[in-house]
C-alpha cells in the first residue's frame, strides 16, 4: 500500500474493529458488498470499494478503496470479515516486494504517475559516456541518481535485472546531491566503468563505498569530470529537486517507481531517446 488509509480512517477502522466482535460471520465470497457490509457495521460507509483481489494467502484479500479526491487506499481483510489488517503484504521470497501495491497497480485500481514531458522542458539529455546496460535497442530507461540515495538504490537493484533479462537499456545518469562522498563515489563507479568493470560496477556501488574501489588502468578523469558536471546541469534544467528521477517514454518522472510501475511506463507511448 503505497499511500495508505488516511489516518483518520484507519484509527476510525482499527478503533471501531475492536469493538465490533458481530462482523465475524464467514463469508462464502468476497465482493464489493460482502466488503461494504463490513465497513458499515465499524461505522464507515464514505469509502467507495473499487475492488476486491485475492492475496497468494488462502483466506485473505487485498482491499482496494477510494478515499475522496484522487486519494486511494488498500487493506486486507479475512474471508470471513472476522480481522481488517491495516499495512503491506510483502513477498520477502521476492526481495520484499509490496504485493498489495503491485496488484492494486497491475488491475488499474492505483493510478500510473503523469510525468513530465520531456519536449517541453526543451533539455538535451545527452547519454554519451553515461554508464548503459542491457541491449541497446531495448526500450530506454534513465535513471538520475545520487549514490547515496537509498531510494536510488532500491531503484537500481530492481532495474538491474530488468537490463540483464533483455528488457531495457537502462541507462545511468549522475546528480549528486548528497556532497563530496557521493561525487568520489560517482568518479569511482565511471572510472569502473570506463575499465569494462561492469560487475564491480554494481558491486562498489550498491555497498554505497563501504569497500574499496577495485584499482585498475588509469581513466580519463576529465571524461568523468565532463560527465557528471553535464549531467547535473541537465538535472537541474529539467527542475529536479531531487533523486531518483527517470526519462522513460519521452516523460520525465521524479521519485522512486519500482519494476511494476516502470513495466506499465513502458507500455504506453514512445520509449525515451538519448543522445
Amino acid at each position: 500500500m503505497r499511500k495508505g488509509l488516511s489516518w483518520i480512517v484507519v484509527l476510525a477502522l482499527l478503533a471501531m474493529f475492536l469493538s465490533a466482535p458481530h462482523i465475524g460471520h464467514a463469508a462464502k465470497k468476497m465482493n464489493n458488498a460482502t466488503v461494504k457490509q463490513a465497513l458499515k457495521q465499524l461505522g464507515v460507509s464514505n469509502v467507495e470499494v473499487l475492488g476486491v483481489e485475492p492475496s497468494p494467502i488462502k483466506g485473505l484479500w487485498m482491499v482496494y478503496v477510494k478515499l475522496g479526491g484522487k486519494r486511494m487506499g488498500a487493506f486486507l481483510l479475512t474471508a470471513d470479515s472476522k480481522y481488517l489488517i491495516t499495512g503491506k503484504l510483502l513477498d520477502l521470497s521476492a526481495g520484499g516486494k509490496n504485493i498489495t501495491f503491485s496488484t492494486g497497480i497491475e488491475k488499474g485500481y492505483f493510478p500510473l504517475p503523469q510525468g513530465k514531458s520531456l519536449k517541453e522542458s526543451k533539455v538535451d539529455v545527452n547519454t554519451t559516456g553515461s554508464p548503459t546496460f542491457g541491449p541497446p535497442k531495448a526500450p530506454k530507461v534513465i535513471v538520475y541518481f545520487d549514490p547515496l540515495c537509498p531510494y536510488c538504490l532500491r531503484e537500481l537493484k530492481e532495474l538491474r535485472p530488468m537490463a540483464d533479462e533483455g528488457k531495457i537499456s537502462l541507462i545511468l545518469k549522475y546528480f549528486i546531491v548528497h556532497g563530496d562522498k557521493a561525487r568520489e563515489l560517482a568518479r569511482n563507479t565511471l572510472c569502473l566503468y570506463q575499465q569494462g568493470e561492469k560487475e564491480a560496477f554494481w558491486t562498489y556501488l550498491f555497498s554505497r563505498g563501504e569497500i574499496e574501489a577495485p584499482r585498475g588502468n588509469k581513466c580519463d578523469e576529465g571524461q568523468i569530470e565532463l560527465v557528471l558536471t553535464r549531467d547535473g546541469e541537465e538535472a537541474k534544467k529539467l527542475g529536479l529537486r531531487g533523486t531518483p528521477a527517470s526519462v522513460i517514454n519521452d516523460k520525465v518522472y521524479s521519485g522512486y517507481l519500482g519494476r511494476t510501475i516502470i513495466e506499465k511506463l513502458l507500455l504506453t507511448g514512445k520509449v525515451a531517446k538519448g543522445k
